[in-house]
């Protein structure tokens, strides 16, 4: 039997950081759901509740996530062709971009700026919330220990 998820509720915990609420809202060992799916996606922007986790750097909620729902896309592109990953390496989470990448998250995708996590993690957000740089050095390392680029893929002909 399918569970239900209100999907605003879990939006918002996610973005809120409140473990304890998606805990509840996702529980562990039901039935697979797919986070990413439709009606998970928010109006506009199509972002996902893994996307608004790995954004703020709530790590355990996006360990969370990726395990109690194991169908959701890691890769899924919100309407700027930014992922959960690239968020994360935008707002240098580089735990959140190690979780991701283990299961799968491309670390070369390019975003609708043509930029890659790569590139992101080294230009940063504005403003920077890492003034002294050691999220953005430990981010910009784990990226390229994960063979990421900051040139975007050849076109495929």
């Amino acid at each position: 039997m399918p569970i239900h998820i209100p999907a605003a509720a879990l939006y918002n915990a996610c973005l809120a950081g409140d473990a304890a609420a998606v805990s509840s809202l996702v529980p562990a060992g039901g039935t697979p759901v797919d986070l990413s799916g439709p009606r998970f996606q928010t109006t506009g922007t199509r972002s996902t509740p893994l996307m608004q986790a790995a954004w703020c750097g709530h790590t355990s909620i996006v360990r969370m996530i990726l395990e109690r729902a194991p169908n959701t896309s890691v890769d899924h592109p919100d309407t700027t062709r930014g992922t959960a990953l690239l968020l994360a390496a935008q707002f240098n989470h580089a735990d959140d971009v190690r979780l991701l990448a283990d299961q799968g998250a491309n670390v070369n995708l390019v975003g609708l700026r043509g930029a890659t996590p790569l590139r992101e993690a080294v230009v940063g957000p504005d403003p920077d919330p890492d003034p002294d740089g050691e999220r953005q050095v430990a981010t910009v390392r784990a990226l390229l220990r994960l063979g990421a680029s900051t040139l975007p893929p050849p076109p495929q002909l």
